[in-house]
């Protein structure tokens, strides 16, 4: 309730104290003097400044359930309407000689007086008070104080008596007849003023070992640790004149001392009540040694649980249930190239689904099965980096539901089995090589016996001194294609590895300088073999002849690419295969290390990527003229010498052919095993 002046008016006579006792002329001139507030009220009929110059704002303030009562800046009563001065017992003349803190208990008017200080800073506040009436008799009030704005207050005062009353009786029989109880530890102490125990209850005897005949008349401080004493003892003598303080009506975490010197972990709610004129603390306090250990237990598997996460090689994501990102651990970072900043908030199909719609329908498809509650989600499928690369990832995924049971998200894990789908592919390749070579050595060792017949044959016929000259050159010509069908034989034989092999510890520089006149001749003047050798290469264990054949079918497919002319660069060198280059190798990957490399070089056509994917393929080719065996003979050479090969190929840039050899002293009595069961054991492994 706010009270406007409007203008000052003075009355020429003094107006007496009417029936009600709380209307008088010193009143109004207390609240002129404090000049904020006008309490001359309108006539009948005269114009008003608003609802608060009414007759019937006065007559609302006159009649109003509650005490309500005016002061000025200086904490002085100027005015007090009728229910004040029948809770009080003072008229409203004695009320306005009064100040704030005259009508409460001696104990509780410095404190009065502190909450005055705090209203005037705060514009506001709300307490219980204790007051004293006119006739001795004490009332407890609950007392609503607020700033009106222009530098006076209003506080309305409720008699709450007959509630604390209750609450006071309620307490006593809990102290007197031991009812209150509680299952789960909490015990109840109360303490008097001095700071003195005067109650205790069965559960406090649990927890701090103490007997009631023991802790009544004990200083509380002695179930105190030392630590806090001095915290304690200063806020119990802040509050402990007045009933009140930070700590009462609050729950308070602190630790206790057992009477064997041990400290537990408490919760302590403090309240206050009155024993007469004085008032009683009575603390609810409660065990919390198990709560803790429970906590310890829990924030021990969360920290173990988030060192997993943190650490684990898998990317850990957590989704809510729009798909969007809520956990992101490292592995993750490291897989998909996206901070865990940048991945929050952000859905799978902005991050890691490519814009492939038969995957986007196959995710689609696990996730609304998640969401349905399937719990063995399992999936394989291609995924996008940030540098936009792609990757095959395996999934493991699974429902997250609150404690109601109701789906709040997805969990998910994925690794990245990129190396393991290529090494799987080399293996079936490799299987169905090893199938054709097979096939290619039954047929070869066939078609040789029956070309050794005509071939005889054909040599017996060019002996016969009578043969016709016409007959003599169709004998020829049958023998030509004979020679020519041996070399395919020849072909076939090293692509099914069981031709003769005698591997020597060989140096490659010296086979490439023996074999280049001949490789030169092969390759046409247009071309020009230029050779780049390391000096003091490592020796490799192979058979001369067969890396000759290597190095020529090489440089024919080289010149095959740049039909015209052009330069095949040889080159030799040591180099180092890590994890990720040795899945590109075929026909399997090798051990990680040192080999002697082997490149051929041409600046061609250069191949896609399918294209030379299958450049080792038997009897693939794409030029009209040949059989497709070269490379294929290539390969299988390589695999006679536990040596493996890498194309680096692409459209108009180009092509080179890296060969790997086992340094001799690496591979001498051991090699490297690229048979299929060491491909099984590498992918597995």
């Amino acid at each position: 309730m706010r009270f406007r002046a409007k203008g000052r008016r003075r009355q020429a006579t003094r107006r007496q104290e009417d029936s009600t006792g709380y209307d008088t002329p010193m009143a109004e001139e207390r609240a002129r003097q404090a000049g904020d507030v006008n309490l001359d009220l309108p006539k009948p009929g005269e114009a008003t400044a608003g609802p608060s110059d009414s007759v019937d704002f006065r007559r609302a303030f006159e009649m109003a359930a509650d005490a309500i009562l005016i002061t000025d800046a200086q904490g002085r009563y100027v005015r007090a309407n009728k229910r004040a001065c029948e809770l009080t017992g003072y008229s409203a003349n004695e009320l306005t000689q009064m100040r704030i803190g005259d009508l409460c208990v001696p104990f509780e008017r410095a404190y009065s007086l502190g909450r005055f200080e705090l209203l005037r800073k705060s514009g506001a506040t709300c307490q219980e008070r204790v007051i004293q009436r006119r006739d001795g008799t004490r009332l407890t009030v609950e007392a609503h104080a607020t700033g009106l704005g222009d530098g006076t207050f209003q506080t309305i005062l409720r008699d709450v008596s007959d509630r604390v009353s209750v609450e006071d009786a309620l307490r006593h029989s809990a102290d007197t007849y031991g009812v209150l109880m509680d299952p789960g530890g909490t015990a109840v102490v109360s303490a008097g003023r001095n700071g003195r125990i005067v109650s205790w209850s069965s559960a406090a005897e649990e927890i701090f070992g103490y007997t009631a005949e023991e802790a009544v008349g004990m200083p509380v401080t002695r179930l105190i640790p030392r630590r806090w004493k001095r915290q304690h003892t200063s806020t119990f003598n802040r509050h402990v004149g007045v009933g009140t303080g930070e700590q009462v009506g609050r729950t308070i975490h602190t630790e206790g001392l057992r009477r064997d010197g041990a400290k537990i972990p408490l919760e302590i709610s403090v309240a206050v009540g009155w024993k007469g004129d004085e008032p009683l603390f009575t603390a609810v306090v409660r065990d919390m040694s198990r709560q803790r250990e429970v906590i310890e237990s829990l924030n021990d598997a969360f920290q173990r649980l988030q060192f997993h996460i943190e650490r684990m090689p898998l990317a850990y994501i957590v989704w809510d249930t729009d798909f969007r990102v809520v956990e992101w651990n490292p592995s993750a970072e490291q897989m998909f190239g996206y901070s865990r900043s940048e991945a929050a908030g952000r859905t799978s199909y902005e991050l890691v689904l490519p814009a492939d719609p038969e995957v986007i329908a196959a995710v689609d498809k696990v996730w609304s099965d998640l969401l349905a509650g399937d719990t063995s989600s399992h999936s394989v499928n291609a995924n996008v980096r940030k540098d936009g690369s792609t990757l095959t990832c395996e999934w493991f995924n699974t429902p997250l539901r609150d404690s109601e049971g109701k789906i709040r998200g997805v969990a998910s894990m994925a690794r990245d089995v990129s190396e393991r789908e290529a090494s799987e592919a080399q293996l079936r390749n490799a299987q169905k090589l090893e199938s054709l070579g097979v096939l290619a050595s039954g047929v070869a060792h066939d078609f040789n016996s029956s070309l050794m017949v005509i071939l005889g044959n054909t040599s017996l016929l060019k002996s016969m001194s009578n043969l016709p000259s016409k007959a003599l050159e169709y004998v020829e010509l049958i023998e030509n294609a004979g020679v020519r069908a041996g070399e395919f034989i020849t072909h076939l034989l090293a692509y099914a590895r069981t031709g003769r092999h005698n591997p020597q510890p060989t140096d490659l520089n010296a086979v490439l300088n023996d074999a280049a006149e001949f490789v030169r001749s092969a390759i046409g003047k247009r071309h020009e073999l230029a050779l780049s050798l390391m000096d003091r290469l490592p020796r490799i264990l192979a058979d001369h002849s067969q890396i000759e054949q290597v190095v020529l079918n090489l440089c024919l497919n080289a010149r095959q690419a740049q039909p015209k002319q052009g330069v095949i660069t040889v080159v030799t060198r040591v180099a180092t295969l890590t994890g990720h280059s040795t899945m590109r190798c075929v026909p399997v990957p090798p051990a990680q290390g040192r080999y002697v490399e082997l490149v051929v070089q041409d600046d061609g056509c250069g191949m896609d990527e399918a294209t030379a994917q299958r450049i080792f393929d038997p009897f693939f080719t794409t030029k009209t003229e040949g059989h497709g065996l070269g490379m294929a003979a290539v390969l299988g050479i390589l695999r006679h010498h536990n040596a493996v090969a890498h194309v680096d190929s692409k459209l108009g840039k180009g092509t080179k052919i890296h060969v790997y050899f086992p340094i001799h002293s690496v591979a001498r009595g051991k090699g490297v095993d690229l048979t299929a069961e060491h491909v099984r054991r590498h992918w597995h492994t």
